[in-house]
């Protein structure tokens, strides 16, 4: 088996999600990642490499480019308001509601592309 990891990875670092009702720590943190790696590399499953660069086309081939767009952009809107904490959505649109044009504030932007707040956007991501 082949494994690709970063450093980077780390960077990816929310402090809470939402489970059950409850804000509580994320599951997927840095320490999950070393956990992972130890055993990976224990067990001798096989060579840890490091990421290439492809670019955004093989990306753009799976994922709509505008959702690409958000995650490039969502930090910085999320933060030129002055927030410093994890970007989790608090509104979603539902049945019903226009689902052809995607919100022009951060807010309504975090939940048009997500399903849930179980995975924060923070200034790593």
């Amino acid at each position: 088996m082949l494994t690709v990891y970063s450093d980077r990875h780390r960077l990816h670092h929310g402090h809470a999600e939402l489970i059950d009702g409850e804000m509580k720590p994320c599951f997927e943190m840095p320490s999950r990642a070393d956990f992972i790696l130890e055993r990976v590399r224990e067990t001798k499953l096989g060579d840890v490499i490091a990421p290439a660069s492809f670019g955004l086309d093989p990306v753009h081939r799976i994922h709509d480019k505008g959702f690409i767009a958000f995650l490039g952009s969502a930090w910085s809107e999320w933060s030129a308001l002055g927030r410093k904490h994890d970007a989790l959505p608090l509104i979603w649109p539902v049945r019903g509601m226009r689902q052809d044009r995607v919100p022009d504030d951060i807010d309504g932007k975090l939940g048009y592309y997500s399903m849930d707040a179980g995975v924060p956007i923070t200034a790593g991501t």
